[in-house]
């Protein structure tokens, strides 16, 4: 008891001359940030948090980025042409970018960046970014040597040459931009671990460099006195580490600034309270869910899936955790696919066709019997002498599962009499199990919960979490799901311009999707974000969070 005390005084230390060090005498002043989780890799190769994110897109450009009005506009790139449809896209970069540490921002850095995403040895999570390059299949099947995707043309051209022309191919090309002479002074095609295990130290040409990171406790960021590009008035950033029972009190006694993603309507309200909060809300993009894991246990069995489902009672959850006790509103609703609220995807017809899943509990005793899972002497359903057993990898300390749970444990487990094991998992870990290292851990799990932002209404951001190419450590699909039709329809459905064209096909994968359960949204809810008034023209939106909005934010105190 005592070393912790000790160890949190350190911490306090340690942070009271950061801010003291950064403090309102500089020009831009100290933005502090709540978070509750971070991993600590900041590699934009290999990064897995949202939270690692930010600091990822603090500290890096890429080609092109979003404006808060979702069109894509220049960064590290002053201007671009489509050609042949987009088949071809050529970039012109700026002449004058140079990285944190000096070394001048080029072409060369760009394919580099796509060669390692591209190299047969890559384990992160972004290749699906770099699979529709020309070349690119020989290339990461150990077949060429030679990577022919990116072309440079000088120091400052880069030229993408895409298999086919496809709607999300300008998307494609907006990965962060990766410094050859750092990321790559040890990397040779075939071996990525040495730029893999670069994770705290990041170099980009972004507008902050990241100047100290305490695991479980701050990312400190400042402004990056290379950066050429405009905006960025906030001086210093720090990334104060905060519980979901500790958050709001930091917010309201001034010890953060900026509280993102504020979904609890209690919070909101003491916010409110204070007379010195302001808040920016508007409809997530994206939303909390749970996977199953469909390939191993009971769970690979779709109407295991399907009786969990209807013995899920969602509509209680978003009822009584998003329920604002002083107006009444709900700020969240229940959702049947896996698309962003805001997905073009989404319309009234797709809507009435989807299964709501409406609770019911004998339906889905009813769904078991049928598959064979049966009440059996151990006093749980079994099924061949197996035990319906799941294994839920939960983390600590979490409201929402402090929820979940013990719904869980009355409906599955008491009334539907299925054995639960549930698991607290710090959050690396928990990552582990079902990103970095899934395919050692897939015995381990049956069930976790999570959270994910959706950053455009294009439903083919989704193609990473369904597609059977994306299963494997490092990867996206989590529930390690499998459909050939669904892979057929994503495949199918990013070469068509026409959105109204393409949108049969996603709804269709979605409908599939929908019977067939890897992921149940659990809700989809509006965001808040919440900051001391000091912090001034800041505009965040559905596409467009805290991070993008201090390009043009600044702090008056």
């Amino acid at each position: 008891m005592q070393k912790k005390f000790i160890s949190l005084l350190l911490v306090a230390f340690l942070l009271v001359g950061l801010l003291a060090a950064c403090g309102s005498g500089d020009k831009g002043g100290t933005l502090v940030v709540g978070v509750t989780e971070m991993s600590g890799n900041f590699n934009p190769a290999y990064y897995s948090s949202a939270y690692d994110g930010h600091v990822v897109d603090l500290v890096f450009q890429s080609l092109i980025k979003k404006d808060k009005d979702d069109n894509w506009v220049p960064d590290a790139a002053k201007d671009w042409e489509l050609q042949e449809n987009g088949k071809t896209i050529v970039f012109e970069l700026k002449e004058d970018l140079v990285f944190s540490d000096g070394e001048p921002l080029t072409a060369e850095d760009v394919k580099f960046t796509y060669m390692l995403l591209s190299d047969p040895s890559y384990t992160g999570r972004y290749g699906s970014v770099a699979q529709d390059l020309v070349g690119y299949d020989e290339y990461v099947n150990g077949e060429t040597d030679e990577f022919k995707g990116v072309e440079t043309d000088g120091d400052y051209k880069v030229i993408f040459h895409f298999k086919e022309a496809l709607r999300v191919n300008l998307k494609n090309c907006a990965f962060a931009i990766m410094p050859k002479h750092y990321y790559g002074a040890d990397f040779e095609p075939g071996n990525t671990e040495p730029v893999a295990a670069i994770t705290t130290t990041p170099v980009g040409s972004g507008p902050y460099v990241l100047d100290k990171y305490e695991e479980q406790q701050f990312a400190s960021l400042k402004k990056n006195p290379k950066y050429k590009g405009e905006g960025y008035k906030v001086e210093n950033i720090v990334c104060k580490f905060v519980t979901q029972t500790t958050d709001i009190t930091e917010l309201t006694s001034k010890g953060i600034d900026l509280l993102p993603g504020v979904i609890e309507p209690e919070k909101i309200n003491q916010a409110r309270d204070t007379g010195f909060i302001k808040e920016n809300s508007y409809a997530r993009s994206g939303y909390g869910y749970i996977n199953f894991n469909t390939e191993y246990g009971p769970t690979a069995d779709v109407k295991v899936r399907q009786a969990l489902y209807y013995s899920f009672n969602l509509n209680e959850f978003v009822e009584s955790y998003y329920k604002d006790e002083k107006s009444g509103d709900i700020l969240a609703n229940v959702q049947y696919h896996p698309y962003s609220q805001l997905s073009w995807a989404v319309d009234d017809d797709f809507l009435g066709k989807l299964n709501k899943y409406e609770f019911d509990l004998e339906k889905a005793a009813s769904i078991l019997d049928e598959a064979g899972w049966t009440v059996g002497s151990s006093g749980y359903r079994e099924k061949d002498g197996q035990v319906l057993e799941l294994n839920i990898a939960a983390m600590p300390d979490h409201d929402i599962l402090a929820t979940l749970i013990p719904m869980w444990q009355r409906d599955w487990e008491e009334n539907l009499k299925i054995k639960l094991n549930v698991a607290y998992l710090e959050f690396n870990t928990m990552l582990d199990y079902v990103i970095y290292d899934s395919d050692n851990n897939v015995d381990k799990w049956s069930v976790f919960f999570l959270a994910t932002s959706i950053p455009t209404t294009d439903p083919h951001e989704l193609y990473p979490e369904f597609h059977s190419k994306e299963i494997g450590s490092g990867k996206d699909n989590t529930a390690r799901y499998r459909n050939d039709r669904v892979d057929q329809l994503f495949d199918e459905g990013k070469a068509i311009f026409d959105i109204e064209k393409a949108k049969p096909l996603y709804q269709e994968i979605a409908l599939i999707l929908n019977e067939e359960v890897p992921k149940i949204p659990v809700y989809a809810n509006t965001y808040f974000d919440l900051y001391n008034e000091k912090l001034k023209n800041f505009e965040t939106n559905s596409l467009f969070d805290w991070v993008a909005a201090l390009e043009e934010a600044y702090i008056e105190e």
